[in-house]
């Protein structure tokens, strides 16, 4: 191997290591009671805010359709594993035809 190769092969190695992270997100869904729920979703750290956002509209919607009230949202960052992981979390109650 010359060593142009292995200079490049030194430059790319951090980013061949976060390309293998998953992107998958920890998503943690606690009912409430009164169709009331609370939601933790932790991102890995190559998530952005985009991305949590959008996850946590989607769970929302899977658990109520389209007719719910976002009670409280708040995004963070959580230590773990000595990175900090961006994560969102907030509460929202669902509507069911007659509390409409």
């Amino acid at each position: 191997m010359n060593i142009k190769k292995l200079i490049l092969l030194l430059f790319l190695m951090p980013y061949l290591v976060f390309a293998n992270e998953s992107n998958s997100l920890e998503i943690n869904l606690l009912p409430l009671g009164s169709d009331r729920y609370n939601i933790l979703i932790k991102g890995n750290i190559s998530s952005s805010q985009i991305d949590l956002k959008e996850e946590f509209t989607r769970s929302i919607n899977e658990q109520c359709g389209t007719r719910f009230e976002i009670e409280n949202i708040e995004l963070n960052n959580i230590n773990q594993d000595g990175h900090k992981k961006p994560s969102i979390q907030g509460s929202f109650k669902c509507y069911v035809n007659s509390q409409m």
